[in-house]
């Protein structure tokens, strides 16, 4: 059964309502050997983010963008994915951009705003890659904050995040837990090197991966380390401070880059091809520390005819990470229960929030029309239960605030985001 309101009113209603978040989404490929990871340096971040300010269908705005992940959360009442992605396209200085297949919007609140607190507290213990965002979210919200695109809606949703870490700090004993093959393999690095002075370390293949692990042993004090690539050129998106910090080598320079470093790592997927077997068949001056991050491992025949290399492959890291992951099972158990609940607590605030701008311009609506004819007849098709022409205006205006007690006192806003509908049911059933 089909019921129609005439009322361009209704309609008002409707459209007057429907802001809510939304989110423009892209994670980084670990392994892609063919162009880094996608993300916007500092540069380019502030000027989508100046772009994105100058449109008024966006009415606030945050953007966090690293290697690991891009993540553009907007408050709108439309769709802009299109448009965005072109303004990213436009903002991106250095090329690289990924196809638009690879960014994926979200228009569900609840659903965006769980992943994206997950990743904020770094709960997601089931992916590998993820490291807890806090630190980036708060530099993120800043940036937007400076920038005036903060309101109502994300500043309590900022809020509802700092409650969130300090109800963890108080109740959980509260730590980041780093699930990240990058975080493992640099504590790995740092706790078997505690008993040498100024290990040399070189890592072979330079991609998005092995960017994060040399920026990590750099945020240790490591220096000086040797960079093993097939050409210069992906050097030059790195921060000045972190090019005078490396020694490059072309791939040609391989061998001699073995033999003089103590601490090897590959994240080469055709490592065969330019590690080849002879350069590990020989004695070394030194024990030699091997860290293969390949996906699909074929060196181990080779380390086993050389007890002066110790070999440690992904399947090693997966289970170190599997070991601290049994470490914070607890911090796990306690901590996602609470973002659970401030999150409730939240879509209750967005819910409540929301309902009352629809009641309240529905009710200015109603008291603007009262002496009019907009809310006159209710037109009921498809071999109807019943016809009723409603005349009296007076009539219709209880109706209507019945139907307005209704929403306030049953449903959430997300269950009434369509105006027109509920109305319609209140003739229909009452």
């Amino acid at each position: 059964m089909e019921i129609r309101i005439v009322s361009k009113h209704l309609q008002q209603i409707e459209t007057a309502i429907m802001g809510q978040f939304r989110l423009l989404s892209f994670s980084g490929n670990l392994y892609n050997l063919k162009n880094d990871a996608f993300y916007l340096s500092t540069e380019e971040n502030k000027q989508l983010l100046y772009t994105l300010k100058s449109w008024p269908e966006i009415k606030e705005l945050i953007i966090l963008s690293i290697p690991e992940r891009t993540e553009i959360i907007y408050f709108s009442d439309l769709d802009l994915e299109e448009r965005i992605f072109e303004a990213i396209t436009d903002a991106t200085l250095s090329g690289g951009m990924p196809i638009k297949s690879e960014f994926h919007q979200t228009s569900d609140e609840e659903k965006l705003l769980i992943h994206l607190s997950e990743l904020c507290f770094g709960v997601q213990s089931s992916n590998y890659g993820t490291t807890p965002l806090f630190p980036r979210f708060i530099q993120a919200y800043n940036l937007s904050l400076e920038n005036g695109m903060v309101g109502e809606y994300l500043e309590r949703w900022w809020n509802n995040l700092i409650a969130t870490n300090k109800r963890i700090k108080e109740q959980v004993d509260y730590q980041l837990p780093n699930f990240s093959i990058t975080y493992t393999v640099s504590d790995l690095i740092t706790e078997l090197v505690k008993s040498v002075k100024h290990p040399k370390i070189a890592i072979i293949g330079l991609n998005a991966l092995s960017k994060r692990i040399y920026k990590n042993l750099t945020s240790k004090g490591f220096n000086k380390i040797t960079i093993v690539d097939k050409s210069i050129a992906p050097f030059s998106t790195l921060p000045e401070m972190d090019l005078n910090n490396f020694i490059f080598e072309p791939m040609s320079e391989v061998e001699n880059v073995i033999n003089k470093n103590d601490i090897l790592i590959s994240t080469l997927e055709n490592s065969l091809q330019i590690l080849h077997p002879a350069y590990f068949q020989k004695d070394f001056d030194t024990t030699k520390i091997f860290i293969d991050l390949s996906i699909k491992s074929n060196l181990t025949a080779i380390f086993n005819e050389n007890h002066q290399v110790i070999p440690f492959n992904l399947t090693d890291i997966y289970k170190i990470v599997e070991q601290k992951m049994e470490i914070n099972k607890k911090w796990l158990k306690k901590a996602k229960p609470i973002i659970s609940e401030m999150n409730l607590e939240f879509f209750h605030w967005i819910d409540d929030k929301k309902g009352q701008e629809m009641l309240t311009l529905a009710n200015e609506l109603l008291v603007k029309n009262i002496n009019n004819s907009q809310y006159t007849k209710v037109l009921i098709a498809d071999e109807p239960f019943f016809k009723a022409v409603m005349s009296d205006n007076h009539i219709n205006k209880i109706l209507l605030k019945k139907s307005i007690a209704r929403i306030k006192s049953n449903a959430q806003y997300k269950d009434i985001i369509n105006y027109d509908k509920i109305v319609n049911d209140f003739y229909q059933y009452n």
